[in-house]
């Protein structure tokens, strides 16, 4: 490695490693959320017929339904694009954000619904094997940094902390409705 390559390693490693700190921390974060609102979500019944009628699928047609929700959210996205052309810059984020946040969820749930015949294809179970042997070995090379664990405690601390301002929030709105429901009926 040449010393100007050296230099660039380091100037850039720091913000790279702050990205990918936050990407990951909002990712876990989300998706404990995502978790709660899809298995919520599944308790309808037309979502249940849905998913019964995937799960009888066969392995390739089930292909087709994983990627669905992908296709389906690729308008929005250039759609954002669009917008983010003409200068609509919160228009275009928000809409780019709702459609992480959406795919992310429903593309987890159809994971979790057609992982099984999935699998049986031997192809897609090697592919899967081999991102997911990437994705760990990049998140542990990502933990045994310093910087990223000095990251990642700044971020656990800040979200106890929102936790904590919403649970009073909640509070607080419950002794509201309360105070409210008493006075109402007087």
């Amino acid at each position: 490695m040449t010393q100007k390559s050296r230099r660039w390693k380091r100037w850039l490693t720091a913000p790279l490693i702050l990205i990918a700190s936050l990407v990951i921390w909002i990712e876990e974060t989300l998706w404990d959320g995502l978790k709660w609102l899809t298995a919520k979500i599944a308790l309808l019944t037309w979502v249940q017929r849905i998913e019964a009628l995937i799960r009888r699928l066969p392995p390739y047609a089930t292909i087709i339904v994983f990627l669905l929700p992908l296709t389906i959210l690729l308008p929005f996205k250039l759609l954002a694009v669009y917008w983010m052309s003409q200068g609509h810059w919160f228009a275009s984020l928000a809409v780019i954000i709702a459609a992480k946040v959406l795919g992310t969820a429903v593309e987890a749930r159809m994971f979790v619904i057609c992982k099984p015949q999935l699998m049986s294809i031997a192809w897609f179970r090697r592919l899967h094997d081999w991102l997911i042997a990437i994705s760990d070995r990049v998140h542990a090379a990502l933990h045994e940094l310093p910087l990223y664990q000095l990251i990642r405690a700044r971020l656990i601390a800040i979200k106890a902390t929102c936790r904590q301002y919403l649970n009073r929030v909640k509070q607080a709105l419950r002794i509201i409705r309360l105070w409210y429901r008493r006075n109402r009926t007087r």
